[in-house]
């Protein structure tokens, strides 16, 4: 039997319709209509969200009830400095400088900004960073921020001045008197003049001297020790001299330091083995200076040398 022969392919098999003829055959399905409604809702509930929601924050910034005054700043996470009642005085100085107003109210998008802009102003010398600042609704604005604490005096001319433990001034000055009985060791001997409040103290000798200070603090011995003085940093005056010097609490004496922590070069006795060579004089013999003119710690790790005993006639 001959097979069927199959019609060759024309002209209009091969046509395809073009992609708006598709969607328009969508649209003619049964849902069409149902799924167009749905849309059109989604999008008249998004432009009624919109607009509701900024009628809503203008109406509420209009409600007396939710838009009060700014009643106090409260400080967060105090460091123990300034818990004590007696440094009370720097964080009122410090409240003084906060940019509040007695009109501010809380709902202002712009007040916790500005709190902490005018937080970090350098001239304030006490603010290191402002972590955080919030605006409660009960009308409390919350600032937590890092402090710097003082760590030395540096003398400078007849005034002393603040220092933190890298070298930023803080606010103040004080008689060289007033700061011999302070728990702050008093530096001395720096070349370079203090700069503005809220900037660093440059100089390698006040780094030395607030490195020593440091180490000295937490020493049994402390309450001997009057000052350090640095005028002699790298033998700039007398290079047969030590470089650095802790005068005591007796008049006159000194005992010879020598080389800056963390910059000796092996030619004397290490940091800790002065420290050590102190706490035995003040253990052994009550007295760090040994009642002499100077205790020379420089050359032996278990030995002192020291100025002959003066012997009235």
């Amino acid at each position: 039997m001959a097979k069927k022969k199959d019609k060759p392919a024309g002209f209009l098999s091969e046509f395809k319709l073009p992609q708006w003829t598709q969607a328009a055959e969508w649209l003619k399905h049964p849902r069409a209509g149902r799924y167009m409604a749905l849309a059109g809702l989604l999008v008249v509930t998004a432009v009624a969200t919109t607009r509701g929601l900024a009628y809503l924050d203008a109406h509420v910034h209009s409600l007396p009830k939710y838009d009060q005054f700014v009643t106090a700043v409260e400080w967060q996470d105090l460091p123990d400095l300034l818990r004590r009642p007696e440094n009370r005085h720097i964080l009122e100085s410090v409240k003084n400088r906060i940019a509040l107003s007695p009109t501010d109210k809380i709902l202002d998008p712009t007040l916790a900004e500005r709190v902490g802009r005018s937080l970090v102003d350098p001239s304030i010398g006490w603010v290191k960073s402002v972590e955080q600042v919030t605006v409660r609704p009960d009308g409390i604005v919350a600032v937590k921020c890092r402090f710097r604490e003082p760590a030395a005096y540096v003398q400078h001319g007849e005034a002393c001045y603040l220092v933190d433990a890298t070298g930023f001034r803080l606010p103040g000055w004080y008689n060289v008197e007033d700061c011999a009985t302070s728990r702050l060791l008093l530096i001395a001997g720096v070349v370079k003049p203090p700069p503005e409040i809220g900037y660093r103290w440059h100089g390698d000798d006040l780094q030395a001297g607030l490195r020593l200070a440091e180490l000295v603090a937490g020493r049994t011995f402390r309450d001997q020790v009057d000052r350090i003085i640095v005028t002699n940093y790298e033998g700039r005056v007398d290079r047969k001299r030590p470089q650095i010097e802790i005068a005591t609490n007796r008049a006159g004496s000194r005992i010879w330091w020598g080389q800056p922590p963390k910059l000796e070069d092996g030619t004397e006795t290490t940091v800790d083995q002065k420290l050590a060579l102190l706490d035995w004089l003040y253990h052994e013999h009550g007295r760090i200076d040994l009642n002499r003119a100077y205790v020379d710690i420089r050359t032996h790790p278990n030995s002192v040398s020291i100025a002959k005993a003066h012997n009235p006639t």
